[in-house]
C-alpha cells in the first residue's frame, strides 16, 4: 500500500511566526475521580487566553500542526514538560486527530486558530492515565 501523503494547514508556510501556541497546558488535571466519576470531569477544559482578530482556517483532523506547549501537573503545579527544551527548540509537529499525541491534546487543539494561545487542563483519562506514563 502506499503512504497516505500528509497534509500540510496552509499557514504552515508562512513561517515559523505562526505557529499554535498552547501555554500552559495541565496533561494531568486534579486527582482522577472514583469509579462514579461523571462524564462531565472527564472533559478537556479550554480557556482562551489569546485569540487572533481574524481566524482562518482552523484547525481540523488530518492537519499538519506544529506547537509549543508546556505541560504542568495539576496537582502540585510542577512543570513536568516544555517544548522549549526538547527537539533543540523546535516545536513539536503531528498531525491533528490521528493519535499522534494524547487524546486531549487532539481534543483541545481542534478548531484553533493560527497564532491561539490556549490554557487547557486534561483529566488523566485522557492523557497519562491515574499512573502517569
Amino acid at each position: 500500500a502506499e503512504p497516505v501523503p500528509r497534509r500540510r494547514p496552509p499557514w504552515s508556510d508562512m513561517g515559523r511566526g505562526l505557529t499554535l501556541l498552547l501555554l500552559p497546558l495541565a496533561l494531568l488535571a486534579a486527582p482522577a475521580q472514583g469509579e462514579g466519576s461523571t462524564a462531565a470531569a472527564e472533559e478537556v477544559q479550554i480557556e482562551m487566553l489569546q485569540v487572533p482578530e481574524t481566524c482562518s482556517p482552523k484547525s481540523k483532523k488530518g492537519d499538519l500542526l506544529n506547537a509549543h506547549y508546556d505541560g504542568f501537573l495539576a496537582s502540585d503545579g510542577s512543570k513536568f514538560y516544555c517544548s522549549r527544551t526538547q527537539n533543540e527548540g523546535h516545536p513539536k509537529w503531528f498531525v491533528l486527530g490521528v493519535g499522534q499525541v494524547i487524546k486531549g491534546l487532539d481534543i483541545a487543539m481542534m478548531n484553533m486558530c493560527p497564532g491561539e494561545k490556549r490554557k487547557v487542563t486534561i483529566p488523566p483519562s485522557l492523557a497519562y492515565g491515574q499512573q502517569g506514563y
